[in-house]
């Protein structure tokens, strides 16, 4: 069993203020904006390609009237791919404006005298090597998505054969328990390409998800208090507290309410996420610090391929020597007979 290594849960709230707190504000704005406005993209996306979706659900009644032609549907079939592509290239960027804040966050713990601004995140933005870490979050959601297939399919076959619904519920909360532990197992993967950056020239980006999977060995329990007491418990407590108050607006019929409830909780959230995405740096910084820690050369162990081989260098010096056919044997020569008269003279 592996030792599990801990984090004072006091001590880490005191050097998670100590990170956050002097630049707070500078951080929270390019944050919390940049969040704000990544959610309301988003919405107003899935709220046209919704109603794409109705209008191409009217155009099939009346095509069948003969009321309209089958272009329609194309054009609106169009429009929804469209807005997937520009709702998946928003959530690429979100990925990648969050990773840069994580990487200011880690300098600054090296560098306390740096500030976490609108500035230093854009630096960091503009120097992330997007396409090794756009392939790290393909890796991450294709490895969850894997793990989670099988109970997914089960969870349909049974919730298909039987009207109970105790057990695809109990399958649904045990695939949220898998999708958990792998997204834990996972976390490290961008703190852990940075420190290794130069190696993963070439090489396949997995290897940062196998990398986090080692590191977090005997850290996951601890990983997960902190998080529910720094991160989950805020945010749920906010949530409640104001989207009770959008609940109660909605039941009231005081619909104004209701969007300041919604409101309030966007903002909260958005605002709260530089300690999120500061705590998730800390923890790293500190864990790889720990005199117990792993060496970080050992959790990458056997997992890059040498650069002679990535080159072609390895293979170089390997001629193709043809192989020599082989030696037919000589015939023997047969004595010659001597002619019968000389044959005579010599009796």
């Amino acid at each position: 069993m592996k030792k599990q290594h801990k984090l004072s849960l006091k001590d880490f709230i005191k050097d998670l203020k100590t990170l956050v707190k002097p630049n707070y504000l500078k951080a929270m704005w390019p944050v919390g904006g940049i969040t704000i406005i990544f959610i309301a993209l988003t919405c107003i996306l899935a709220f046209l390609a919704t109603s794409v979706m109705s209008s191409m659900m009217m155009s099939v009644m009346m095509i069948m009237y003969g009321m309209a032609s089958a272009a329609s549907l194309g054009m609106g079939l169009l429009e929804i791919l469209a807005a997937a592509g520009i709702a998946i290239a928003l959530s690429f960027f979100f990925n990648f404006y969050t990773v840069a804040v994580q990487y200011t966050y880690q300098d600054r713990l090296k560098h306390p005298e740096q500030p976490v601004s609108a500035g230093s995140i854009w630096m960091h933005f503009k120097h992330l090597r997007k396409n090794q870490v756009w392939r790290i979050i393909l890796y991450i959601g294709l490895f969850t998505f894997l793990w989670s297939l099988p109970l997914d399919i089960v969870g349909g076959l049974v919730g298909g054969m039987t009207k109970n619904t105790v057990w695809p519920l109990l399958i649904r909360i045990a695939n949220d328990v898998v999708i958990l532990w792998k997204s834990i197992e996972y976390s490290q993967s961008y703190f852990l390409y940075r420190e290794k950056q130069p190696q993963f020239l070439g090489q396949s980006m997995r290897h940062a998800l196998t990398a986090s999977r080692r590191f977090m060995g005997g850290r996951k329990w601890n990983y997960l208090l902190i998080n529910i007491v720094v991160e989950v418990l805020p945010i749920l407590v906010w949530t409640l507290i104001f989207g009770g108050l959008a609940y109660y607006g909605n039941y009231t019929a005081t619909y104004v309410l209701t969007y300041v409830g919604i409101a309030l909780v966007i903002i909260g959230i958005a605002c709260f996420l530089p300690v999120v995405l500061a705590a998730g740096t800390l923890y790293f910084t500190k864990s790889k610090e720990d005199p117990d820690g792993v060496d970080l050369d050992e959790i990458f162990k056997d997992t890059f391929k040498p650069v002679a081989e990535l080159t072609g260098e390895a293979y170089v010096h390997e001629i193709y020597v043809p192989k020599k056919p082989k030696k037919q044997p000589e015939p023997v020569a047969k004595k010659e007979e001597k002619p019968k008269r000389e044959a005579k003279k010599d009796e």
